[in-house]
Order: structure tokens, then C-alpha cells, then sequence
């Protein structure tokens, strides 16, 4: 069989700073795919993102548009639908936005971001941040006095969401490699899936039958 080998990478869906289309698109000429995993649905929209050069679009998508241009190779979605609320999201956090240490710690991580693009969205630094203020937004949470429970109501259902697609997308890509012979591939995910992907995949592999050789882009 065939050695399947997966580099991870972490991404950010916008571009800004040296977190750019250009820049992760150098990224993958240097590993070189034959197969992409994306953060996305099977769905007619996916399709429309390719097939439609106005249609929405993300920096992973531009990114990969240029990369089919000089590279026949496969590009798979293993997202699955969201049935989350997104006016309830928008709400969580406009309410965390209220507060100054929040907002500093999501100003630490752009200033991070546009400076060091993938090198910080890849590294410890970017997860050590991210946990922070993931601490943050417990706390805001704990005294958010009268909102409390509509905000820990929306903040549970939003990350056993995160739970739920995290768990699908490995296991799509698992059911991808069973059938299908590949040597490099490549999964792009945003950044903010990072810690608990790696943690996944640890325990994901260890009940699995076919062994895939995760890797880690770090720069």
C-alpha cells in the first residue's frame, strides 16, 4: 500500500499582511500535493467557487485556483453543513468586543498574523494566544451578570459544532485515503482548529486501520 503522507496547515480565511494567497501558495510549491483537503462542503457552492471566478471566494481558494493552474492534482471538501445560528455567533461576539482585554488579545494576534503569516499561524505562539483568549472569553462569560446563560448557551453549542466537523473532516479524509492512493496531501484549516485537530489525530490514529503520516507545517 501506498504511503500516505498529510501535511497540516494552519490558515486564516482572509488575507491580510503576509497571510496571503501568495504566500501559502509558495508554501504548497515547496511540499508539492497531489491531493488538498479543504475546510469546505460538497455542496453547489463548492462547485460555484471554482467554476465561477466572481463568486465568493477565501484566500485558501484563491490560493488553490492558482496552484490548479499549473498543477493537475485533486482538491476534496470534508466540511459537512453547519446548522449553527450565526446571528446568535455574531452576538457572543460583539458582546466579548465590549471589553478592552479582549479586544487587545484579538489585536496581538492580527499584529502576529500580518507580520508573520503562516510561521505564527503555525506555531506555538499562535495556540498559546488563542487559548488565552478562549480563557478570556470564559471569564466574560462568568460575569456578563443577566446574559450570562444566553451567552454560555451559545458558546456550548458553538464548540461542540467545532467538536462535531472536527471529528467528520478526519474522518473523511480517512475515508478518502482507504479508497484512493495518494502520496502528499495537504489539509488546510483554520488556525482556530489547531490544538484540538492535533490533539484528534493523536487518538484518531491509534484506532484506525490504516495508518496516514500526519505532518505538521512549521515553517
Amino acid at each position: 500500500m501506498q504511503l500516505r503522507n498529510i501535511t497540516l496547515i494552519s490558515t486564516e480565511h482572509k488575507e491580510s499582511g503576509k497571510c496571503s494567497s501568495d504566500e501559502l501558495h509558495r508554501i504548497l510549491e515547496t511540499i508539492n500535493p497531489d491531493v488538498i483537503f479543504e475546510e469546505e462542503t460538497d455542496d453547489d457552492k463548492f462547485q460555484n467557487y471554482y467554476a465561477n471566478e466572481s463568486s465568493f471566494t477565501s484566500l485558501e481558494i484563491d490560493c488553490i485556483k492558482k496552484y490548479l493552474k499549473n498543477h493537475n492534482i485533486k482538491h476534496i471538501p470534508v466540511d459537512i453543513n453547519s446548522n449553527f445560528n450565526y446571528n446568535e455567533l455574531d452576538y457572543m461576539f460583539e458582546s466579548f468586543n465590549k471589553y478592552d482585554v479582549y479586544k487587545e488579545a484579538i489585536k496581538e494576534h492580527c499584529r502576529l498574523r500580518d507580520k508573520e503569516g503562516f510561521y505564527y499561524l503555525n506555531s506555538e505562539k499562535c495556540i498559546e494566544l488563542f487559548d488565552k483568549t478562549k480563557a478570556i472569553e470564559k471569564q466574560l462569560i462568568e460575569f456578563s451578570g443577566v446574559k450570562k446563560n444566553i451567552l454560555l448557551r451559545i458558546y456550548t453549542s458553538f464548540h461542540k459544532e467545532h467538536e462535531n466537523r472536527e471529528n467528520t473532516m478526519l474522518q473523511n479524509i480517512l475515508n478518502y485515503s482507504l479508497a484512493n492512493d495518494f502520496n502528499q496531501g495537504v489539509f488546510l484549516l483554520g488556525y482556530a482548529h489547531r490544538k484540538s485537530i492535533l490533539e484528534k489525530i493523536e487518538k484518531f490514529q491509534s484506532n484506525e486501520e490504516i495508518k496516514l503520516n500526519w505532518k505538521f507545517y512549521t515553517d
